[in-house]
């Protein structure tokens, strides 16, 4: 296998050009999620390019691409996160994003370029591979219900026999030709909250003549803040509100007052649980202050859990080609990703890749600064390769 690893360390280097270019171009015209038909388009162009085969029956915005290998063994799926964000960047780089409004502030052009890297590798290596390696161009990652979840309804997984899925994403804080692995729960559940009180509005000084919509709202998020002394959990949670809206002014109470924000977890009981004591808060505040309580919590992604065995396998294939120093530990964090999904289906394994170099990366995601150090694709393009072609 070391000649194997040498060739494909080779092949990266060969490819680390155009990929940089393919994740140039992908920057600099980024489309929203569901809307990413010019980039699904792009996505087939390059793998025609290199006769790769590929599947359109999962919609205009989805690539599925096939590398068939010539040995007998199991499907695995590599996939690839394609939509961008709606930020205006602030980059003065020469690709920055020709569309206004939308900028790739999360890496995902990096993702795709480095999976079409990974696909022109792993082309050259067919007669290596066993069974066949799905390549996952996945639209509508940041935005619910998730491209995955409709891939997987669509019946992705079952029509290609997938069994494992392997994924990868930047991580700005990380030094470039890093990775890190964990395994078990390393994102968590998100959950939209959306509070509304409604009752009579009037004059601040006729407060028996009114309903208290604004108080109301101010004691439930006050009350929620509180619920981590109050539940007593010992899985870490948040409840947070990212806006919060009153339309009245200094005399006059509003007929409606409304908060939105995000709960995150990693516990399905924990997470029923807080849902249920949102909505017995809500109502305690609306009979309080007389007004009506809608209280609506949108379903949002599972917790993104990974395979143990087959962390452990990825992260021993990872060491034997990088080093030992070149992978840590990955951190849990409570943010969100679509693709756990796919592990709620098939061993799955989410890691991250360092992307900190000549002062690219350390302004963070969903950042309208975001950018990278594209050495990055020296790596990770080989090692996902090398993961496909080594994975039992």
């Amino acid at each position: 296998m070391n000649n194997i690893k040498e060739y494909i360390g080779d092949l990266s280097k060969k490819y680390f050009s155009e990929i940089v270019e393919i994740r140039r171009y992908l920057h600099q015209n980024p489309e929203l999620s569901f809307k990413e038909f010019e980039t699904a388009k792009f996505i087939k162009n390059i793998l025609h390019k290199y006769n790769i085969e590929f599947d359109e029956s999962f919609g205009e915005n989805a690539v599925i691409g096939i590398i068939k290998g010539d040995l007998p063994g199991n499907n695995i799926a590599l996939r690839a996160d394609i939509d961008a964000l709606p930020i205006q960047e602030l980059n003065n780089c020469e690709f920055k994003s020709k569309i206004k409004g939308v900028m790739h502030a999360c890496g995902h052009d990096a993702h795709t370029a480095s999976l079409l890297g990974t696909a022109m590798i792993l082309q050259k290596l067919k007669k290596y591979i066993k069974g066949n390696i799905i390549l996952i161009f996945q639209p509508a990652e940041e935005r619910n219900p998730g491209g995955a979840k409709l891939l997987i309804e669509k019946g992705l997984l079952k029509k290609f026999n997938i069994s494992k899925i392997l994924a990868q994403h930047v991580l700005p804080e990380l030094e470039v030709g890093k990775f890190n692995f964990a395994p078990n729960f390393v994102m968590a559940t998100s959950d939209e909250i959306y509070i509304k009180f409604s009752g009579k509005g009037g004059h601040i000084a006729l407060a028996n003549k009114r309903s208290d919509t604004v108080l109301a709202l101010i004691h439930f998020v006050n009350e929620v803040n509180e619920l981590k002394i109050k539940l007593k959990s010992d899985m870490p949670f948040i409840v947070a509100f990212g806006k919060i809206f009153a339309e009245g002014s200094i005399n006059v109470v509003p007929e409606t007052s409304l908060a939105e924000g995000s709960m995150r977890t990693f516990d399905e009981n924990l997470r029923i649980q807080i849902k249920e004591k949102l909505q017995v808060i809500a109502d305690k505040y609306a009979d309080l202050y007389e007004c009506k309580a809608d209280l609506e919590i949108r379903h949002g992604y599972p917790a993104v859990y990974n395979n143990p065995e087959l962390n452990l396998e990825i992260t021993n294939l990872a060491k034997e080609f990088l080093g030992e120093e070149n992978v840590g530990e990955l951190e849990t964090r409570m943010t969100a990703e679509d693709f756990a999904y796919y592990g709620k289906e098939v061993p799955a394994v989410f890691y991250r890749m360092g992307i900190a170099g000549n002062g690219k990366g350390i302004t963070g995601l969903h950042n309208p600064y975001f950018d990278l150090d594209e050495n990055v694709f020296i790596k990770s393009s080989a090692l996902m390769a090398w993961f496909a072609l080594s994975v039992q």
